[in-house]
């Protein structure tokens, strides 16, 4: 069989560590993922165990890699996609003082509100591009500092899962700048550690990784544990960037001409920048995609974990309702709309565009002749107004985009997708496939080798066919009901009209 090159893409995800392998004309030919167990606790914990990170993805990379291979393939690269936002205090001899802290880890929220009251933190985010908020690393390494003050002694360095893995991998404490800005910790204008943002923190540059651009690359040659997975030496390693950036990337949205929403566990929605673009009103974040390559955005709690709530507590009464009942039930819900039904989604508290961990949520409307379809179908209408409002400011600072796109598994349903074009008033492109992210990864592993340039892959991942969803007739009517939808939001939730988007027509 004729030898044939691919590249792997792969996303480290909160729990899915997924490796998905292209062929070169971006045909995806295999994939594998592992899951990883996540933590709690009722004080706010979400945590993971690093080392179970690492072997879990070096398991579904060895597989794809094995998979690739009984076709005729060989991994000519591989590139590498991560959550943001982790953190792990790490040792003398390089060993994890404890678990990693996740994105979702609540515990810091008073230090988060204390520091955005200062001129200090606000000047901290306008150079470094990161909300003040608990899911920042600046904001962890503070807490860490109040609350385990002796780990934070021990610790010699702080890193991400992505290091961690990469660490593993090759032996050597390197990161990628777009991991790196979104921190709170990195300065996207002067392109290096930010020494204000350090100090806050409460340490030095020492005990941070060394900074590499996203398109660095080591070889397989240089790591046993990636020789012993499969891959040949000649195998390029390409560390890579963020998720978020990466999932623009891999449907090539790299400008402001076109959003990208993608509902996941949690929601955000993004547009390309030529430069850093920051918002003290709105909390926008802005990370590094490549040099000169920036990708702006509002994240948000309310996204599949609403429905998951929904299925597992209160619909299903189940201690965990797999994906399948979830579809099921999104299914019944496509013909059971009440426009009287208003469901505010705060059930995990929420981010952008009010940054209020302690965010409620509501049904508002409700009566005795609504059923379950009737909640879920509200509270997907919730997340997809919220959507929008986190969306507002942008729109501002960027200027509308011509077309919506869309990813994520909730929007894999084809009444949402309408709903989405509906709601924001946007044609809506499902480009589907390969995950967002892994397929951006790849990408750029392919820039980096050469074998693509980056005119090629935004040309090749923004052309490539999907049904464009005109909004309906609905529309005007979703505007109205996604006004008071805000209005009744602002009120409970007691959020100040100044500084916020009053929302486009």
């Amino acid at each position: 069989m004729e030898d044939r090159r691919c590249t792997v893409g792969m996303d480290l995800g909160t729990t899915s560590l997924k490796a998905v392998a292209f062929d070169l004309d971006g045909k995806e030919i295999a994939r594998a993922s592992r899951e990883v167990e996540r933590s709690s606790s009722e004080e706010g914990a979400t945590e993971e165990d690093p080392r179970a990170v690492a072997t879990a993805a070096t398991d579904a990379l060895a597989a794809v890699v094995a998979d690739a291979k009984r076709q005729g393939y060989t991994v000519g690269g591989v590139g590498l996609s991560a959550a943001m936002h982790s953190l792990i205090p790490v040792a003398a001899d390089d060993s994890p003082l404890g678990p990693a802290l996740l994105w979702m880890d609540t515990r810091p929220e008073a230090e988060a509100d204390a520091l955005w009251q200062t001129a200090e933190g606000r000047a901290a985010y306008e150079r470094t591009g990161t909300p003040v908020s608990a899911m920042a690393p600046l904001v962890k390494l503070r807490w860490l500092r109040r609350a385990r003050p002796n780990l934070y002694q021990q610790a010699a360095r702080f890193v991400s899962l992505k290091e961690w893995l990469w660490h593993d991998w090759f032996g050597i404490w390197e990161v990628d700048t777009s991991i790196a800005s979104a921190t709170g910790l990195y300065n996207l204008r002067d392109q290096t550690w930010d020494d204000g943002a350090l100090g806050l923190a409460g340490i030095t540059s020492d005990k941070l990784s060394t900074l590499v651009h996203p398109t660095f690359m080591r070889m397989a040659s240089q790591s046993s544990v990636l020789q012993v997975a499969g891959l040949p030496e000649d195998a390029a390693i390409v560390i890579g960037a963020a998720d978020g950036p990466l999932a623009n990337l891999g449907v090539g949205a790299v400008d402001a001409a076109r959003m990208v929403l993608t509902i996941g566990t949690s929601c955000a929605v993004r547009m390309g920048s030529k430069a850093p673009l920051t918002d003290t009103a709105s909390r926008i974040f802005c990370y590094v995609l490549d040099d000169g390559r920036f990708i702006a955005g509002a994240p948000g709690n309310s996204g599949g974990v609403v429905l998951e709530w929904l299925a597992e507590k209160l619909v299903v009464s189940q201690p965990s309702a797999d994906a399948q009942t979830l579809i099921t039930l999104l299914d019944a819900a496509a013909t059971a709309q009440d426009d009287h039904l208003l469901f505010l989604p705060y059930v995990a508290g929420e981010r952008a565009p009010f940054w209020n961990a302690d965010a409620s949520g509501s049904i508002i409307g409700l009566r005795l002749e609504h059923t379950a379809a009737h909640v879920l179908r509200a509270a997907v209408e919730g997340i997809l107004f919220h959507a929008r409002w986190m969306s507002e400011r942008l729109f501002e600072l960027l200027g509308r985009p011509t077309e919506l796109i869309v990813s994520g598994k909730v929007l894999e349903v084809d009444w949402i997708r309408q709903l989405a074009a509906d709601i924001f008033g946007l044609p809506v492109r499902f480009p589907g496939g390969a995950d967002a992210s892994a397929t951006g990864a790849a990408t750029l592993a392919n820039i980096a080798t050469k074998q693509w340039s980056w005119d090629d892959a935004v040309q090749r991942e923004s052309g490539r066919s999907a049904a464009m969803i005109q909004p309906s007739a609905a529309s005007s009517a979703y505007l109205a009901r996604y006004h008071a939808y805000r209005q009744l939001a602002s009120a409970l939730l007691q959020v100040p009209a100044a500084g916020m988007s009053a929302g486009a027509s």
